[in-house]
């Protein structure tokens, strides 16, 4: 039997409110069979429940109707599927919206709802909330009932199943909420090549590894990448979009759009391989990816298979019985002012700042007060601007009565004519209004329990089953110090530099966790890297930052050989995650680059190669 040719998947889409350009764009690429797109996150599910709270049509990502819009005609004739999680909290009202669209524009093709991932009827019954506990998925000690908010929405992260039989049944535009972010690129392989769901996990792995670089879009092209400044000639601007050429055994190439800046190096997908994992088990809810073993290459050394890069060497293990589910909950209001400093004797007049603030605020009710102070005094600054520090004065309270203007605003504004030496502070006051906010609650639940569906229109539904076989994945993950230390003084003289001079990092997100992964670019370097980046390691070099949360948190750290790399999952360490952290860095991706800067003794010879 011969198999089937590579089938080309082509993302278009990394979060909520990228380029709206990108969809007509992957349209016009030659060969494209699936276009895919990510517009979710933990941080847009909890406003679109703020936002289907008034009015029951909405709760959707609108950017994927406009982009689908301006380019539907073109994706019908030239036969291309379309899956996205788009539906969000409201999925079925986004397919009602796509399949007037359609009929519109005169087309007869089928505009398939996956279903089931909207669990919040789940909250308003008591027998149920008590039955599934509903536990959180780091600590399992907690659970959903004892959380001190009242949940308003619940988001289960289902799987690829559902795309798969709706692709099987002739959709030709699947309409997901939220899935995982990797199921619509992993329904699309499992349905072209025919895997069997319940025994293909090897395939399935790649699939999943496939979804998972391409998912942030233009991320494994050169966004977000510690080592842009060589594609700063090309320029690098307008960045493609990438696309996932996956075999019939899940093994995949990694490319890009002919238009479009970036590129598509190993160093790229290396780093996109790294970005929010946690751990080197990738848990998904048809399958658990080990990527322990994950080989990262170019296609060839043909000038010809630039911007190729080959993805192998990921196994399969069954799935877990359960999977994430995410509730929100409205957290209160919160509100912020920043000020400005700059001059002489900054730590000093933040100092005074700090003293007037808590005077003012000596008898509040805030939930959460923070004042941080953004930035460092410079010897001689060439202008004002690179000589001025921020400080952020950030509040939240459980009810807006205790943010109003006299409790927040007004004290705040009075302090300008009592302050520091060259008081200035930004002066768009709104920042200051009292604005809800959601806080978010991560958990997990049955697979059994989800009425996992795919309605096809005409008034059929399909229901999905579950996995036939399932194993179980504690919530501590495996973590480990390197097997094989060197002496680090056998690599001769050493001198003070930043780690990132010779070490490419990547950090983000998964709820209230941070994870960072470490690699270098040569193999002598790695034994270096590994002995070098321990957990205690870790924790000097976050320096302040490590006391600013509970010190005790828990990191994990496993290796990566194949890719050069060490990788850290930090828990408890974004004071809530992005819907709720007082933090300007809630998502945490700009901790990498942060350890990246912090000096350590590098040895001479592997920085005489040049610097990253």
């Amino acid at each position: 039997m011969i198999s089937k040719r590579p089938l080309r998947v082509g993302n278009v889409s990394g979060a909520t409110g990228d380029m709206p350009t990108a969809m007509s764009r992957m349209v016009a690429e030659p060969n494209i069979d699936i276009i895919t797109g990510d517009w979710l996150s933990e941080m847009n599910i909890a406003w679109n429940a703020i936002t289907k709270s008034t009015n029951p049509e909405l709760g959707y990502e609108n950017g994927f109707y406009t982009q689908l819009e301006s380019c539907l005609d073109d994706i019908v004739a030239k036969n291309i599927k379309v899956v996205t999680n788009a539906g969000a909290l409201n999925t079925a009202s986004l397919t009602r919206k796509v399949r007037a669209l359609v009929a519109s524009k005169g087309h007869n093709i089928t505009v398939a709802a996956v279903l089931g991932d909207d669990i919040s009827d789940l909250l308003a019954n008591p027998d149920q909330r008590s039955a599934f506990k509903f536990p959180h998925l780091d600590h399992t000690d907690q659970t959903l009932d004892e959380w001190s908010l009242t949940p308003v929405c619940g988001a289960a992260y289902i799987g690829c199943r559902g795309i798969v039989e709706a692709l099987n049944a002739g959709a030709s535009i699947v309409i997901c909420g939220r899935c995982t972010d990797a199921s619509p690129v992993m329904g699309a392989a499992a349905w072209y090549f025919g895997w069997d769901m319940d025994s293909s996990y090897d395939e399935l792995a790649g699939a999943l590894t496939a979804g998972h670089l391409i998912e942030c879009g233009a991320y494994v092209v050169g966004a977000n990448f510690s080592g842009f400044k060589p594609f700063l000639d090309d320029p690098l601007v307008d960045l493609a979009f990438p696309i996932a050429e996956i075999d019939s055994q899940g093994r995949c190439i990694i490319t890009k759009t002919a238009e479009g800046g970036g590129r598509v190096t190993p160093e790229t997908v290396k780093a996109q391989t790294l970005y929010e994992l946690q751990g080197h088990l990738y848990l998904n809810p048809d399958v658990v990816a080990d990527l322990s073993q994950i080989r990262v290459e170019p296609e060839s050394e043909d000038e010809d298979s630039k911007n190729r890069v080959r993805v192998s060497g990921m196994t399969g293990l069954p799935p877990p019985a359960t999977t994430k589910v995410m509730f929100a909950a409205p957290g209160g209001y919160q509100a912020e002012a920043t000020f400005f400093i700059n001059g002489l004797d900054v730590d000093a007049k933040a100092r005074m700042m700090r003293d007037q603030l808590k005077h003012i605020f000596r008898d509040h009710n805030f939930s959460t007060l923070s004042i941080e102070l953004y930035g460092t005094e410079i010897s001689n600054p060439t202008s004002q601007q690179a000589g001025t520090v921020q400080l952020r004065v950030f509040a939240q309270a459980r009810d807006k009565k205790d943010m109003v203007a006299e409790k927040f605003k007004t004290p705040i504004y009075a302090l300008r004519m009592q302050s520091y030496p060259g008081y200035h502070m930004n002066l768009d006051f709104r920042t200051m209004d009292p604005k809800p906010f959601m806080e978010i609650f991560p958990a997990t639940i049955p697979l059994s329990v989800i009425q996992h569906r795919v309605d096809v229109g005409g008034s059929k539904t399909i229901s999905i089953p579950t996995a036939k076989k399932t194993a179980e994945y504690p919530a501590v993950r495996p973590s480990y110090e390197t097997a094989d230390p060197i002496t680090l003084d056998s690599l001769g003289p050493t001198m003070k530099a930043p780690l990132g001079s010779i070490v490419h990092a990547r950090s983000g997100d998964k709820a209230d966790n941070s994870n960072i992964g470490f690699f270098v670019r040569h193999e002598d370097e790695y034994p270096w890297l590994k002995t070098l980046l321990t957990v205690e390691k870790l924790k000097e070099l976050f320096g302040e930052d490590w006391f600013k949360c509970d010190p005790n948190r828990r990191v994990e750290r496993v290796e990566f050989p194949n890719i050069l790399a060490v990788h850290f999952r930090v828990l408890d360490n974004l004071n809530g995650g992005i819907a709720s952290s007082d933090r300007i860095d809630g998502l945490g991706k700009g901790i990498g680059e942060y350890l990246r800067s912090r000096h350590v003794d590098v040895p001479t010879k592997f920085l005489e190669r040049g610097w990253i």
